[in-house]
């Protein structure tokens, strides 16, 4: 129902420049994803209302949703405009337009890829074509165990304070709010099995993150059989930071050689 509702503020738009009047202009935007190879972005954008528009103007916000990176056309009056794109591999599910910030759910699998960028564009007779390379904003936090998983597990939990699933768009980063990102991964597959890995998806406060990630493996009867906390985690925006160690027995932790088609990936044991 929150994307149908989205899918049909589009209609504030029109589709050409056919009923624009002498002060306004149809301006095309060619629009490209970092981070990613080409061959992912049907991937990313592969759901109806993965892609954002937002065009404030004359105190105005006007939203737009679309399914497509191809040639983006918007009908602008003459004057500034603040465009903000916004592009995710899953749908988010609210927009605000009084603070400019775009909500996804706190489920674990809500989020992963997401990319935003804004525009400041004076828009006059001349304009016409804009080229533009959204950059990733989200951070992954990665976490491989190198040992054997135990028969009696049932339940992996995440808990990490101080990350968020709310972008702020004024400032392109994370918003923290009272509800931590917290969640539990069902892994009762995976018992007995060597090299289980959770990835969690998070954007980060515009003063950046440093602090601590705490994993707890449950049995089925909700007792712990092992638990460790990540001190201090350095998360960064366009980066995975990708942990590895022995989760369930002694061993040497070290990291892993690991490509993704992110900025980088930066190493750590535990």
């Amino acid at each position: 129902m929150i994307l149908s509702a989205m899918l049909s503020l589009s209609s504030c738009y029109q589709n050409s420049d056919e009923d624009l009047n002498g002060d306004s202009k149809y301006v095309t935007f060619n629009l490209d994803l970092a981070g990613v190879e080409q061959t992912s972005l049907t991937r990313a954008i592969n759901e109806p209302g993965n892609l954002l528009v937002i065009d404030k103007f004359d105190g105005k916000v006007t939203t737009q949703i679309k399914n497509s990176l191809n040639a983006v056309g918007l009908p602008l009056d003459y004057g500034t405009h603040d465009i903000y794109f916004v592009a995710a591999e899953n749908v988010w599910t609210s927009f605000s337009t009084a603070d400019l910030t775009v909500t996804w759910s706190t489920d674990r699998t809500a989020l992963s890829y997401a990319w935003a960028y804004h525009l400041a564009l004076e828009v006059d007779e001349n304009t016409t074509v804009e080229d533009i390379t959204l950059p990733l904003v989200i951070a992954n936090v990665q976490v491989k165990t190198l040992d054997k998983m135990p028969s009696n597990i049932s339940t992996f939990n995440v808990e990490a304070p101080g990350l968020s699933k709310v972008l702020d768009l004024n400032t392109m980063s994370g918003v923290v709010s009272e509800s931590d990102i917290n969640y539990s991964i069902n892994v009762a597959q995976y018992a007995g099995l060597y090299t289980f890995s959770t990835n969690l998806y998070t954007f980060v406060p515009t003063s950046g993150y440093v602090g601590d990630i705490v994993l707890t493996a449950l049995d089925s009867n909700n007792q712990e059989i092992a638990a460790k906390t990540l001190n201090e985690v350095p998360v960064q925006a366009g980066y995975i930071s990708l942990y590895s160690g022995y989760f369930f027995s002694d061993g040497v932790s070290f990291p892993l050689s690991y490509t993704d088609d992110w900025t980088g990936t930066n190493n750590y044991g535990y």
